[in-house]
């Protein structure tokens, strides 16, 4: 079979998963439907005949199924003996003996079906980090030009949701930021970090045609794409979104190496990402001053970030070692709430995630994070300091790093869209090095024709 066949199938997949991945709990059957195609791309792979040779591919694997399995290990029922000795029990004791209800087998998770369907949404993730390790360099080209054209779509979206106002009708969820660009998405920061991954996704496309094209459109089409991006961000009013473009920005340089090339290009480009850093700082300050105006960063809001935090650490040490069960965050936080200033406004997450799989997961949870984290930092050396430069895998580290940077202020892994992304670039970082092409291969065969 053609090797290039597969990759029609995986962009389509990509494009379905971001149009319609772009909540975490508002899209249910949209969500399904991700979760399926991804089940069969999976099984696919599993009988299909090819190896992964390296220890990077199988570590991300044993990493992705190891999350799948900390889920089923919180499903496992446990003896009311062993139950109810677990921290944070006893209150549920408490209540079923009140209640009249007898003590049975029951699970570590205090919410089975949250953990089900935690354990389901793992799914998108597997599926795109094999897309990922097996995609040709055609096939890397089609998937980041597919990314670059949603952005584009997500921005035009929320554009209209701005123009339209709070009851405009191209909100795509019921739930959502309204009065703010949202795009594709239900919350305006998911928009703004597709935004901001786009920035180095374009950057890796415009180093895969260097020397096919004219420098100079090839630059123009590159500066274009930014703009629209950092345009997103400005529409999306994301906080998180302007300081990260500033890494997105940074990357432009790393991943183009534009120490290379033409002194004019390379001082033009420089100039115009200089005048964006400075509108992204008069951006910044603007923002600023509305979010904190707002209180959402203030100690004493209810729902302000800091006291979100402070109390997700508080359920950490309430529920450790095994955690309440992951995706269970919404219906376990209340208790830790104060009764006298909860108001209708509730929190769906703790805008940290990193603190809320801690308290979800529990010990097992660090431990998942901890090895993650380890084998990140290490596949990202090893492809920042090989003898043949990739930019679509330099592309990659970026977009991750960008991803998990912005875990610890907001949650966008718990959206399909921005997961399968991050699952895809995590692919391609583990990517064997023998099918990574030299990207310069075009230029020097060039300058071989002229000689």
């Amino acid at each position: 079979m053609n090797r290039t066949a597969p990759i029609i199938p995986a962009t389509i997949f990509l494009c379905v998963a971001i149009v319609l991945g772009g909540s975490s709990r508002g899209g249910v059957y949209a969500n399904a439907a991700i979760q399926f195609a991804a089940a069969l791309g999976i099984a696919l792979a599993i009988v299909s005949r090819h190896n992964y040779p390296g220890g990077t591919q199988k570590g991300l694997l044993l990493l992705l199924c190891g999350a799948v399995g900390l889920a089923v290990f919180q499903l496992v029922p446990l003896p009311p003996v062993l139950w109810s000795a677990l921290p944070a029990r006893d209150i549920v004791t408490q209540g079923m003996a009140l209640a009249g209800v007898e003590n049975g087998w029951r699970q570590i998770s205090l919410t089975p079906e949250g953990t089900i369907g935690a354990a389901l949404s793992m799914l998108p993730v597997i599926a795109a980090a094999l897309i990922g390790m097996r995609a040709p360099r055609v096939g890397l080209i089609a998937l980041f030009i597919m990314l670059i054209l949603l952005l584009i779509l997500s921005v035009s979206v929320g554009l209209a949701q701005r123009m339209t106002g709070i009851e405009s009708p191209f909100y795509l969820y019921e739930i959502s930021n309204r009065g703010e660009a949202t795009g594709l998405f239900a919350n305006s920061n998911h928009l703004a970090t597709l935004c901001v991954l786009s920035i180095p996704a374009a950057t890796a496309l415009f180093v895969a045609q260097r020397g096919s094209t004219k420098p100079n459109a090839s630059w123009l089409v590159l500066i274009s794409i930014v703009l629209v991006a950092l345009f997103g961000i400005w529409i999306a009013n994301s906080l998180a979104g302007i300081g990260l473009s500033l890494i997105g920005l940074a990357s432009i340089f790393l991943i183009a190496r534009l120490r290379r090339g033409n002194s004019k290009v390379r001082m033009g480009v420089i100039g115009a990402i200089g005048v964006s850093v400075l509108a992204i700082g008069v951006i910044a300050t603007v923002l600023i001053w509305g979010h904190v105006s707002s209180g959402q960063f203030a100690a004493g809001s209810e729902m302000g970030r800091p006291q979100l935090w402070s109390r997700t650490i508080k359920a950490i040490g309430t529920f450790m070692p095994f955690g309440s069960g992951v995706g269970g965050f919404r219906a376990v936080f209340p208790q830790f709430e104060d009764a006298q200033t909860v108001t209708r406004v509730y929190a769906n997450h703790a805008h940290n995630d990193i603190l809320e799989l801690i308290m979800t997961g529990g010990v097992p949870a660090v431990i998942l994070m901890l090895g993650f984290a380890a084998w990140w930092l290490r596949t990202t050396i090893v492809i920042w300091r090989a003898a043949t430069r990739d930019a679509f895998s330099e592309a990659a580290t970026v977009i991750t790093g960008i991803i998990i940077l912005h875990e610890f202020v907001d949650y966008p892994l718990r959206t399909a869209a921005i997961a399968v992304i991050f699952g895809l670039c995590c692919g391609v970082m583990a990517r064997p090095r023998r099918i990574v092409e030299p990207e310069e291969a075009p230029e020097r065969a060039s300058r071989h024709l002229a000689a």
